[in-house]
């Protein structure tokens, strides 16, 4: 499988040398609905030979609209019958109430991510997804991510741009923060593109700076949930200047939620860093970790509880403990875990974020000390840039997450982690 891919991505590139935008535009309109390749690749590789920045993104957004159009036409006229006949008109049927409800953000989020948006076009031929709103979904998710693979390829051929430049910490510190929150792994796509992107540092430096990564996003839970922040420090002076024991506090249950993580890093820190940072253990988490989604969705649809007891708070610390290993979901291990307790699930990820603000602190309070005992940094203005763009994209995922969770389940980040895991599982090979 993987040479197949090799071979492909050998016969794009001599397709692009010799045909510049012509074979730009064939080969991005086939990825839309057949061919394996990210047109991401497409797109960098014009930049970086050279191809003018404006006139590459006219031509890939083109492709784009034109593949998915016959994307979208093969699913609607041989897609649709075949799945009548397979699965019968009832369940096409559901299918379509589904599309219809939140279709349009599925395709920006198809197109935003890695997900295999051939897989989107004929889902949205099939189920009959209304057109003018496919076509915005097309446009909306293709858009933002074209101009980055669009500028990273301009950058590589102006300025030879390498993985220490401004660039790659902007793009890990931005993944940190969209993945902190969202249920689908930090850690493990940090991981991941930390891989391909083939840093000049040792794993103790990528280590450290992924740490860094997380400060970032201590920073913005600590302004967005300020209000609640303020209550734990007035239940701690409350607690510390009467002399007295508040059960049923916020500070107890986020104290008792945390101990297990602390116990679980400092008894396997080391051999959980080590080994596990590897892609195939990435892909195994993630496959396992979809599996929990879909129990969790399935055992969780009358979840009505808003208070978090001390029992749901032990349940979420050894969930949390769990997460300790790189590609396991802080937030979608103790948003389930919660969930499977009777609590809401806005009211699951509310505490699952302050409980993250409670690890990620205590992260970076001893990677300061190791830090003074040695331990390796990289460059401080990319750590830097790093932690600051994972500031601004931790805010917005973490407004955007509770929003989500307040009509939906982790039935879609499960679906993407499936698909994400047996991907990778198959490439890491």
């Amino acid at each position: 499988m993987t040479q197949f891919l090799q071979h492909l991505f050998l016969f794009a590139k001599e397709i692009i040398t010799h045909h510049g935008l012509t074979g730009i535009f064939w080969l991005t309109a086939m990825e839309q609905f057949i061919f394996p390749i990210p047109a991401d690749i497409f797109v960098t590789m014009g930049t970086a030979n050279g191809l003018a920045f404006p006139k590459v993104m006219m031509v890939v957004l083109s492709a784009a609209v034109f593949g998915s159009i016959i994307g979208y036409a093969l699913g609607k006229y041989l897609g649709h019958p075949v799945a009548l006949w397979l699965f019968g008109k009832r369940h096409v049927d559901n299918g379509e109430k589904f599309i219809k409800q939140w279709g349009v953000w599925g395709v920006i989020v198809a197109g935003l991510t890695p997900m295999p948006f051939k897989l989107v076009t004929w889902a949205a031929g099939i189920f009959e997804m209304p057109f003018s709103k496919f076509m915005l979904g097309v446009i909306v998710g293709r858009i933002p991510r074209y101009l980055i693979t669009a500028y990273a390829g301009k950058l590589i051929y102006e300025t030879k741009f390498y993985a220490t430049t401004d660039m790659s910490a902007l793009l890990l510190g931005t993944l940190q923060g969209v993945t902190e929150f969202l249920p689908i792994s930090s850690s493990g796509h940090l991981v991941i593109l930390e891989h391909f992107m083939h840093l000049p540092f040792s794993p103790e430096e990528l280590v450290t700076f992924d740490i860094f990564l997380h400060a970032g996003s201590l920073i913005a839970i600590a302004i967005y949930f300020w209000k609640e922040w303020l209550t734990v420090l007035q239940e701690m002076w409350s607690m510390i200047s009467g002399w007295k024991f508040i059960k049923n506090s916020l500070t107890v249950k986020l104290a008792i939620g945390t101990f297990p993580a602390v116990i679980g890093a400092l008894a396997f820190g080391s051999e959980i860093e080590g080994p596990l940072r590897s892609l195939p253990a990435v892909a195994i988490c993630f496959i396992a970790t979809s599996f929990f989604y879909f129990y969790v969705v399935r055992k969780t649809h009358h979840a009505k509880t808003e208070e978090i007891s001390l029992k749901s708070a032990v349940i979420i610390g050894l969930a949390q403990a769990v997460s300790l290993v790189p590609a396991i979901p802080r937030s979608g291990s103790t948003i389930g875990a919660a969930m499977l307790t009777g609590i809401k699930r806005e009211e699951a990820a509310k505490f699952s974020f302050l409980l993250g603000g409670v690890a990620i602190l205590a992260a970076n309070v001893y990677n300061l000390f190791s830090i003074r005992n040695g331990a390796p940094v990289p460059e401080l203005e990319f750590t830097l840039l790093g932690a600051g763009s994972a500031f601004i994209a931790s805010l917005l995922s973490i407004h955007l997450l509770l929003k989500f969770l307040k009509k939906h389940t982790l039935a879609a980040f499960g679906i993407y982690l499936l698909i994400a895991g047996s991907l990778l599982l198959t490439f890491a090979r």
